[in-house]
């Protein structure tokens, strides 16, 4: 196994795999191709749903006018959230890419979400759905 990092400070390992089904394993890297991601990327996915699945705890948080989310906010619970159903959602300028994917699992409802110059618009919206705004601070 062999770690690196990745532009925006994501860590990354390089592993090896022995004993996968190859009719399984054809399948998926065709649903990968096919979604125009890499196959590391969509094995990530799988692996994190898988986990959260085996127990990692999911919080909702939603139905609010306003909600400023702060790094420390994310990392104050155990798990991941969920955050929908806000009028005005903002993240704080110390909320990093490592810490909004290690905790947010999805955004979805929002009408307006700000974002600090720490995450892009596309980190965001692989997290997201129905955004009707995304505005980058400057």
């Amino acid at each position: 196994m062999r770690e690196h990092q990745q532009a925006g400070g994501m860590s990354l390992t390089d592993v090896t795999i022995r004993g996968i089904d190859g009719e399984v394993y054809s399948q998926f890297a065709a649903e990968a191709k096919k979604r125009g991601v890499p196959i590391g990327e969509l094995t990530t996915e799988a692996m994190r749903s898988f986990m959260e699945a085996a127990g990692t705890p999911v919080y909702t948080i939603g139905d609010l006018d306003m909600l400023t989310v702060t790094k420390n906010d994310l990392e104050s619970v155990e798990g991941m959230v969920v955050l929908k159903n806000i009028d005005l959602l903002e993240f704080a300028d110390d909320v990093d890419w490592p810490t909004f994917s290690a905790r947010v699992k999805t955004i979805c409802n929002v009408d307006l979400l700000r974002i600090p110059r720490g995450l892009s618009k596309f980190q965001i919206l692989t997290r997201g759905s129905n955004i009707d705004l995304i505005d980058a601070k400057r």
